[in-house]
């Protein structure tokens, strides 16, 4: 009986020890499990990308010739044609612009056009779609050939609500849709017909729309001009326009045109900024403006020796432009900008005067000139500065500055007689776009 003991006691033990080896591999399985379900997420928690959008370019408007000014050689490019969507390189930094829009693929670089049409020339950055666009220039008068060229660069039909306004309200809205890879023009004096003070709402309500408004008048066979009226910032209390040519031999005329899109009149204050000091014209401290209405001013007894820059202070959001005319000969719209920072454009073949203004300016500049030397400078200074890099042309340049110090900026471009006026504002076409990558997650394989 004493040697049957240990026996029942080794019977005993086993079931002990199967229970553990069950439990340890348990415990292994559930370890395994909660890694599995771990690592992922924490391995892809940050998978961020970033890229700069593609920029569109006006398509050839008028009876003259359209260049693009591309960052560099060998971009990526395409027209925007309804049979095509592939890509090839420019052979130089300058794109001749046929009938068709043209696409500019990513790059950190901005774009601009150059149009030579009716006596005229004009320039417009070239953008990234932009679902809110405002156009204050333009005209529906009998002598305007205006026209507002919407271009949708995606693979899918667009619509856009087009709000224009005259000197006396805001009329209704019109919807346009446009088909996949193509552009259309609607005429300026369909929007606002026989109204010489002119505004547009562009606002886009599906597709990747960029629209540009072409200004071009004519008297019977006389051609007075023509230009590419930048899109503005949305309504502001603050508005800058950083170049506003003037002439103190009087032969350049100069209108304010501003725009009070809410619901209560507005109050503003115009500050001009040249070289020769700053002031506030006769009747802008506290002018009230009414709302809902495109108001034309002008701007008389003007002279200075030197270009001037305008700010535009409202206690009601506002939009603004100036207008300059060479009398019988062209002229050009002055729009606002935002805040310089940091850009790099191909000036290739031009020589622009590069103007400043803000309370304290202070904006590093590299270049290369026309022989490919690379220079740099730094302007300085109060109110409004002026900067030109010589005779011979540019090809690239970047400009930098201290985002802690507002500084807008814009150029004056001519041709050589000096007798065709362009304004180009210095911002940037496409803002940097941030995205977050699909996480694979391990989650989705165990439901």
């Amino acid at each position: 009986m004493l040697k049957r003991i240990p026996q029942s006691l080794h019977r005993l033990q086993r079931p002990q020890r199967i229970d553990e080896r069950i439990l340890g591999i348990a415990a292994l399985l559930v370890g395994a499990l909660a890694i599995s379900y771990a690592a992922p997420v924490a391995q892809n928690s940050n998978n961020n990308q970033s890229a700069f959008p593609a920029t569109v370019c006006p398509a050839k408007l008028g009876d003259g010739t359209t260049t693009a000014f591309l960052p560099k050689y060998r971009t990526s490019v395409r027209h925007v044609v309804k049979k095509s969507v592939s890509f090839y390189k420019s052979l130089s930094a300058l794109e001749n612009i046929n009938s068709s829009a043209l696409l500019v693929d990513s790059n950190p670089g901005t774009t601009f056009a150059l149009n030579n049409s009716g006596g005229g020339i004009g320039t417009a950055i070239c953008e990234a779609g932009n679902a809110d666009q405002w156009f204050l220039g333009g005209s529906g008068g009998l002598t305007s050939k205006a026209q507002l060229d919407i271009v949708n660069s995606g693979l899918s039909p667009a619509l856009v609500d087009i709000t224009g306004y005259s000197s006396k309200q805001a009329l209704p809205v019109i919807s346009v849709s446009i088909p996949a890879n193509s552009d259309r023009t609607v005429f300026v004096d369909a929007l606002v017909p026989g109204d010489d003070s002119v505004a547009l709402h562009v606002v886009t309500r599906a597709g990747r729309v960029t629209s540009f408004l072409f200004d071009q008048r004519k008297k019977g066979l006389h051609s007075l001009g023509s230009d590419l009226v930048n899109s503005q910032l949305s309504p502001s209390t603050k508005v800058v326009i950083p170049t506003v040519l003037q002439s103190s031999s009087g032969k350049v005329s100069s209108t304010f045109r501003v725009l009070v899109p809410g619901n209560l009149d507005a109050n503003i204050k115009l500050t001009m900024n040249s070289g020769d000091g700053a002031f506030t014209p006769v009747g802008f401290d506290g002018r009230t403006i009414a709302h809902g209405q495109v108001v034309d001013i002008p701007l008389a007894d003007l002279t200075s020796t030197t270009p001037m820059s305008v700010v535009v202070e409202s206690d009601q959001p506002v939009v603004a432009s100036v207008l300059t005319a060479f009398t019988g000969a062209d002229f050009a719209w002055a729009t606002p900008v935002s805040q310089l920072s940091q850009l790099t454009m191909n000036f290739t073949g031009l020589s622009p005067k590069f103007v400043f203004t803000g309370t304290d300016i202070n904006v590093g500049v590299k270049w290369k000139n026309s022989n490919g030397k690379s220079m740099s400078a730094q302007i300085s200074g109060s109110d409004i500065a002026f900067w030109n890099p010589g005779t011979g042309g540019i090809r690239t340049i970047t400009f930098t500055a201290d985002p802690k110090k507002p500084v807008y900026a814009g150029t004056i471009i001519r041709n050589g007689s000096g007798g065709q006026l362009a304004y180009l504002p210095l911002s940037a076409g496409a803002v940097l776009e941030k995205s977050t990558l699909p996480i694979v997650d391990v989650h989705a394989l165990s439901r």
